[in-house]
Order: structure tokens, then sequence, then C-alpha cells
């Protein structure tokens, strides 16, 4: 193995779409990158380019692995790069896992207590979201929070047509749901986000349109946890065209032409609405903001106020993660709460579609 030169080496594996996006914002922070992907097609200039991990680390040892293979494939490529560099920093894109593969993962980590592993989590690290938090104990510090509405949508049918990624183990969860709970856990208190995590299939209202290809199209899942009221809405068809879930009414956002992607977060507290949409944001008369803008509205009794925000979330988690794995005390114990729920909410939806999910023990 050669010696370290240069920067940090970061060696993403799998090139697809995440895995492109992932060089290009390591490359722009510096970080010297190369890619593992036996079949990269167009393949990134000035980058080294393995068949796999042994051949990377051999170039050049690996200071952060970052894994953007499908998810199907993510445990097994843990468990190479981990054959090769048992002390591997590891960054793996979510969902970490398919639910039942959770026994598997944990025992591989536990067999190889030098390893460090974060998940990819951008929205936990929305500046945006903090501005939210900021203003809400210094606009309405004396109200009780009432309600955590979140919804993502973004027709992906055509994605789909030309060959892009179909979950077909959790369905619409697999897509953005994830996303949502970060945003709901960066507004919940920590004990009402626990209450919520560990509700049932029975203490929540659950519709989700199935979908004999796609397993399902869209979900919208209500729950109270310590008196909150907790929406998640998520299509990956726009306006869902079955009929089987109807669009809520806060989610109803004004698109640019040609976008369908919606991000919202709505959080009700006392008379006060933060409502916060996060890029890519379009305005009432269709006009588009710029890229990683974000825009946050909050109005009550004789208030309103608006601001822009410009951030990138997922630039703000890949420095986070690289900081997290690569300084001396490590980064936080994995949480696989979310991993865990969006399975039991597939298996609620298809239970007789997906392998059964394991319940085990979760380490937080």
């Amino acid at each position: 193995m050669t010696p370290r030169a240069f920067g940090p080496h970061v060696c993403v594996i799998g090139y697809g779409a995440a895995g492109r996006l992932h060089q290009r914002l390591l490359s722009d922070l510096g970080f010297d990158v190369s890619v593992v992907d036996p079949a990269p097609g167009v393949p990134p200039t000035a980058i080294p380019v393995f068949d796999g991990a042994e051949q990377a680390a051999r170039h050049r040892p690996v200071d952060v692995w970052s894994v953007c293979s499908p998810t199907a494939t993510h445990v097994a490529t843990v468990a190479d790069v981990l054959a090769v560099d048992p002390t591997a920093r590891l960054l793996v894109e979510k969902p970490l896992c398919r639910t039942w593969e959770i026994p598997e993962l944990t025992s591989l980590l536990d067999h190889h207590p030098d390893a460090r592993l974060v998940v990819m989590d951008q929205y936990r690290h929305s500046q945006a979201m903090a501005l939210l938090r900021t203003l809400r104990q210094e606009l309405a510090p004396r109200h009780e929070l009432r309600a955590v509405r979140v919804g993502f949508g973004k027709d992906r049918r055509a994605d789909i047509a030309a060959g892009r990624f179909v979950d077909h183990d959790y369905g619409v969860f697999g897509y953005e749901w994830l996303h949502m709970l970060a945003l709901v856990r960066g507004v919940l208190p920590s004990g009402t986000y626990d209450r919520y995590m560990c509700t049932g299939p029975e203490e929540w209202g659950l519709r989700v349109a199935t979908d004999p290809e796609l397993t399902s199209t869209a979900a919208h899942e209500q729950a109270v946890a310590e008196g909150v009221d907790i929406e998640l809405y998520s299509t990956i068809v726009g306006s869902d065209p079955s009929g089987q879930v109807a669009v809520p009414t806060w989610f109803s956002l004004p698109a640019a032409a040609g976008e369908s992607r919606q991000r919202h977060v709505e959080v009700l507290t006392g008379p006060v609405c933060f409502e916060l949409d996060l890029d890519p944001v379009t305005l009432s008369r269709g006009t588009r903001l710029p890229r990683n803008t974000h825009r946050l509205v909050v109005q009550g009794p004789e208030l309103r106020r608006e601001w822009l925000i410009h951030d990138s979330p997922l630039d703000n988690a890949l420095r986070w993660s690289v900081a997290a794995l690569l300084s001396p005390a490590g980064p936080p114990g994995l949480d696989l709460r979310g991993v865990a729920r969006i399975g039991l909410l597939a298996d609620t939806a298809h239970p007789a579609a997906r392998p059964s999910s394991v319940r085990t023990e979760l380490r937080t």
C-alpha cells in the first residue's frame, strides 16, 4: 500500500445518481476522490475508477468510504470494505439497509469494533430548519406545539420509465420517508419523537396507494404523540392518479412549469404557523427561486414575516459526516429506528409482499 499523500482520500462506491453527486461535491470540498464501480457508465474525468474496494485501497489508503450503491447491496458492500479495511470509516446513503438485514449489519459492525459508520442524513443538517427552531423560541415561546406536517412529492414516472431506481422493498416509503422523519425529528422534543417512533400500526392512520408495478405510489400517515398531531405525506407520481390517497390540503403548493418536486414543512405552535418550503421553491405566480434557496413564512395574530435562506443540506451533511468519521471522538451511535419504521409501514401496506421484518433491540 502506498503512503498517504495530498488531502483525505474519499472513495465513492457506486457511480449512479447519488454517487455522481457525492463525487462532485466531495471534489469541490477539496477531498481526493476515487470511484469504485465495475460499470460506471460515463466515468468521471481525471478521477481513478476501480472495479473493487481492494483495488482502491491498494492504490492509496482510503480515509472515508462513501457507499452510494443500491440499498439492496449496502450490507454486502460494507462487508467487502471491512474485509479490506477492518477499521474503515463508512458513510452510507439512505436507506442504510433493508429492515430484515438489521441483525446482519449490526453483527458485522459488532465484529469490527474499530470501524465507524454514519448514515447520510442531509435534512438533519438543514440551516433552514435550524432557523425555524430558533424563530419558534423567539416568536412563540409561550405556546405549545400543536402539529407537525411534512410532505415530499415528486413525479418519478419518467425516471422509472427510463430505467431509474424502483424500490420494490419499501415502495413509496423507500424514497423520501426517511428525509421526512429527519425533519419531524428536527421539530419535535426528543421525548415526543421517541414516543412517535414507538407507535405501532394500531395507533396511527395510514392510507397507501398500492400499485402492481411500483409497489406503492403515495402514502399519508396521521399520528399523535404526547398531544402533538403528526402528519407525513409523500407521492412518487404527483397527484395520486388512482384516487386512493388524496393530497392533503396543506400540501397544495405552487409548482413551476416542468417541476414536480415539492418539499414542505408546516409547524403549528399555538396560533402561530411556520411554513418552510425546501428547494425547489416556486412562488405563487410560478417564479422558481434559485437552486438551494428555501422559503420560511411565519404567520400569526398581527404577525407575518418571511425569510429566504440559501443553504445546501447535502453539502452540510457531507462536511459533518466526514468530520465526524475522522474526529478522535467519532460519530454518535447508529439510530436504526427510521429503517425499522419504514419497514413496518411497508409491511402494513403489503403484509405478504416482503420478507418479514425482524424485530430487534435497536441501538440509538
